[in-house]
C-alpha cells in the first residue's frame, strides 16, 4: 500500500509536527469530553483530513512510526485509548502494554499480523476494515481472469518478436461461456467477483465451507462440495479466502497438480496462501499452458527467487504466462479515501459513541 495521505475534498488546518517516534498532535479539549489518545503504528507521520475530525473532538494522535512492535515505547502504549494498525505486527507483547486501550483497528481487510486472541485476553476489541476496496479487488480479479482467458498479456509479449506474419500467430484462447471459473472463498470480494463474471457468461462455481446453503441459491452459483472438486473441474481458479492457519500455504504442489494442466490461477487474496515461488516455478515449467496472475506474493517486495528473475527478464519460457502486480488491487482514488475514512470512523464510534463495529470475535 502506498504512503500518500489523502486530503479528500475537505481542507483542514495541519499543525506543525515533529516526525519522530512517539510524538503526538497538540489539541485542547472542550472540557466536557475527555482527551482520547489514539496511536498509529506506522506509515502516517502527521494528521490528515480524516484524523483531524477526531482532533476536533479533543483526541490526540501518537505516531509510533515503526513496523517493529518492539520499538513501541511502553509509556506511549500505556496511555492509548485506541490503536490504528497499518502493516506493523501486533502480538501479545503489544497487547500486554496497552493498559487502557478499548479498540485496535486495522486499516485493511486482512489481519493475519494481529494476534486477536492476545487482544481478547487483554480485554481489547479488535476490528478490521472490511469493505473499503471490495469493488477494486473484484475488478482486478476479473481483469486478470479475462486476461488469462483471452491471452492479452501473452499476445503482447510474443507479438514484439513477430516479423512478416502477424494475425496468423494464434494462441489457445477460450470463449467465456464454455469455461468454468472456480472461486475459493465466497466473502464480500468473492461475491462481487462472481456477480461481475456472470455478465460474461462464465459457469461459476465456488468452494467455501463456511457459507450457508441459501446463499448459493440466491447467487445462482454451483456449490463445489470439496476443494478437490473445484480444482479438478475449473478452467480458472481465483483465490478470495482469508489467510488463516487452515489456508496458509494451501497453494502447494498438490493443489497445483489437481488443477487442469492449462488452467489459469489468480490470487488477489493473500500472499501467504502460496507455499513458495519455487513450487510455482516447477509447475509452470512442467505445464506449458498453465498461466498465473498474482497481486500478492509470499514475500513482498519479492526477493531473488529463480521465478522472480525469470519474470523480470521476461524469459522466453515464461513470457506472458506470469503476471505480477505490486499488491495494488486494493487501491483507487476512491478506495484510498474510504480506507482512511472508515478506519477513523470505527475508532470514533467506539470511543465517543460506545458503538463497536466490524469487530472480529
Amino acid at each position: 500500500m502506498t504512503g500518500r495521505c489523502s486530503t479528500a475534498s475537505r481542507r483542514s488546518r495541519r499543525r506543525p509536527m515533529q516526525r519522530a517516534i512517539g510524538t503526538c498532535s497538540s489539541s485542547t479539549t472542550t472540557g466536557t469530553i475527555a482527551t482520547m489518545k489514539i496511536g498509529i503504528t506506522d506509515r502516517l507521520l502527521e494528521v490528515g483530513a480524516f484524523e483531524s475530525e477526531l482532533e476536533r473532538l479533543g483526541a490526540r494522535f501518537v505516531f509510533l512510526n515503526s513496523l517493529d512492535e518492539r520499538d513501541f515505547r511502553d509509556s506511549d502504549l500505556a496511555d492509548l485509548d485506541a490503536l490504528l494498525v497499518w502493516h506493523a505486527q501486533v502480538t501479545g507483547f503489544t497487547a500486554r502494554r496497552l493498559k487502557k486501550c478499548r479498540i485496535v483497528v486495522r486499516y485493511g481487510i486482512g489481519y493475519d499480523q494481529v494476534d486477536v486472541e492476545a487482544l481478547k485476553r487483554a480485554g481489547i476489541r479488535f476490528a478490521n476494515n472490511p469493505s473499503y476496496c471490495t469493488e477494486e479487488v473484484a475488478d482486478t480479479a476479473c481483469a486478470m481472469i479475462l486476461d488469462g482467458v483471452r491471452g492479452i498479456t501473452r499476445h503482447d509479449r510474443l507479438a514484439r518478436a513477430y516479423g512478416d506474419a502477424w494475425q496468423e500467430h494464434n494462441l489457445p484462447t477460450w470463449r467465456s461461456r464454455t469455461r468454468r471459473v472456480g472461486l475459493v472463498g465466497l466473502g464480500k470480494i468473492g461475491i462481487a467477483t462472481a456477480l461481475r463474471l456472470k455478465a460474461f457468461g462464465f459457469d461459476i462455481a465456488a468452494f467455501d465451507p463456511h457459507v450457508e446453503q441459501g446463499l448459493w441459491k440466491s447467487l445462482g452459483l454451483h456449490r463445489a462440495a470439496t476443494l478437490d472438486e473445484l480444482l479438478h473441474t475449473s478452467d480458472v481458479v481465483s483465490l478470495h479466502c482469508p489467510l488463516t492457519a487452515e489456508t496458509a500455504g494451501m497453494i502447494d504442489a498438490g493443489f497445483l497438480q489437481r488443477m487442469k494442466p492449462d488452467a489459469v490461477l489468480v490470487n488477489t487474496g493473500r500472499g501467504g496462501l502460496m507455499r513458495s515461488l519455487d513450487t510455482l516455478e516447477t509447475h509452470l515449467r512442467a505445464n506449458a499452458g498453465f498461466r498465473v496472475f498474482l497481486d500478492v506474493l509470499p514475500v513482498e517486495p519479492p526477493g531473488d527467487d529463480r521465478l522472480v528473475r525469470a519474470w523480470r527478464d521476461d524469459a522466453a519460457w515464461l513470457s506472458g504466462r506470469l503476471v505480477i502486480n505490486p499488491h495494488n488491487a486494493y487501491f483507487s482514488d476512491a478506495s484510498h479515501v474510504e480506507q482512511r475514512q472508515d478506519a477513523t470512523e470505527t475508532v470514533r464510534l467506539a470511543l465517543y459513541d460506545g458503538v463497536f463495529r466490524n469487530t472480529i470475535d
